[in-house]
């Protein structure tokens, strides 16, 4: 889709036009601070639900590196499978699990000691087929995690900058990939970034920069990280 037809301008990056009509939802107040989060590979476990399709189709993720297409390997004769069957696949699973992907350990307590104890009101950030949306909310409102969730196009940053415009407490956004980080920390700068892979295998393979996120190793810790920038 071109940039024309798709996407608006605003600011130093592009807002995606999908995007705009689901920030209307958002109402933020002012009195508390906020947390951003990712879903997949930060409150769900993408990773093992994505596994456990693979090895349906006769596929297996290779974990050498940190990327999905090139590591998607057929079993029988471990032959990478194209991009396009990547896409396809990953596309294929969204339709059939995104409403069963299961919480990761440590999530849901540490996410209500945020909202309860931290005072902190929550806004999930994912990067799922728009189609998806529904689905998300439903797993989600299933796991008792009954959040305000967009679905976002492209690189987060944009969207977090319209999210929080004119609001003026503490701002915290914790994500597994490192570009939304990179985007996040381009277009809101005041906002504390917070660096979380919750599957120890896939978390070894990528570095945290450290002049942009602090690196955290569980939910546990980014709940402890809250509390320290919030005291």
């Amino acid at each position: 889709m071109s940039s024309n037809t798709a996407e608006v301008k605003v600011g130093l990056q592009q807002l995606h036009e999908d995007v705009i009509p689901q920030l209307s939802e958002i109402s933020l107040d002012s009195k508390k601070p906020l947390l951003i989060s990712d879903a997949d590979e930060v409150i769900l476990d993408f990773l093992g639900a994505f596994e456990k399709y693979l090895l349906f189709h006769n596929l297996r993720f290779d974990l050498s590196t940190y990327s999905l297409f090139g590591n998607i390997l057929e079993i029988k004769n471990n032959n990478p499978i194209s991009k396009e069957k990547v896409i396809s696949h990953l596309d294929n699973f969204f339709d059939i699990h995104t409403k069963d992907i299961s919480i990761v350990n440590g999530a849901f307590e540490n996410l209500k000691k945020i909202e309860d104890e931290l005072n902190c009101q929550i806004i999930i950030l994912t990067n799922i087929p728009l189609k998806r949306r529904q689905d998300r909310i439903h797993c989600f409102q299933t796991n008792n995690l009954n959040y305000p969730i967009i679905t976002n196009v492209n690189s987060k940053g944009p969207t977090i900058r319209e999210i929080i415009n004119n609001f003026n407490n503490k701002v915290f956004f914790v994500d597994d990939m490192i570009f939304n980080l990179i985007s996040a920390n381009e277009e809101v700068p005041k906002v504390k970034l917070i660096h979380y892979v919750s599957d120890k295998r896939l978390a070894k393979l990528i570095k945290t920069p450290e002049d942009i996120a602090y690196k955290a190793d569980s939910w546990d810790t980014i709940y402890t990280y809250i509390k320290n920038e919030l005291a």
